[in-house]
């Protein structure tokens, strides 16, 4: 009975132990997504964005991608919101059979994936 209980308790610590190492490994990598949001407008032109919800870490964010990177940027601010109804217009008469394509600067060139992000917070 006494070896089922140091058994036992040995279990118990390397279960522990894994555990630990588990989570402080995991709380090490790098979060492809935004954890922290900006107000700055981004002062880059944008050629695209994407929305990303709320999932813990992640919190609630439009992403704006530049030619130099990704920004994490606060969705309840009323310039994001402008500048997104605009990407969104442009989208749309990009992909409007009725009108002449033609490149525009503030239109996303490929869809954006918030895996791609590598900092949160610029500016």
């Amino acid at each position: 009975m006494h070896t089922n209980t140091a058994v036992m308790r040995s279990l118990a610590i390397i279960v522990i132990i894994a555990f630990t190492a588990w989570t402080i490994t995991d709380a090490q990598k790098i979060n492809p997504c935004c954890v922290k949001v900006s107000t700055a407008k981004v002062k880059e032109p944008i050629i695209g964005y994407t929305l990303q919800r709320e999932n813990l870490p992640c919190i609630r964010a439009v992403v704006f991608q530049t030619e130099s990177g990704f920004f994490c940027i606060d969705p309840q601010q009323p310039w994001v919101k402008e500048k997104v109804m605009q990407l969104r217009l442009a989208q749309k008469n990009k992909l409007s059979p009725s009108s002449p394509s033609s490149p525009s600067s503030s239109s996303p060139s490929r869809p954006v994936s918030p895996r791609l992000i590598t900092s949160t917070v610029r500016g």
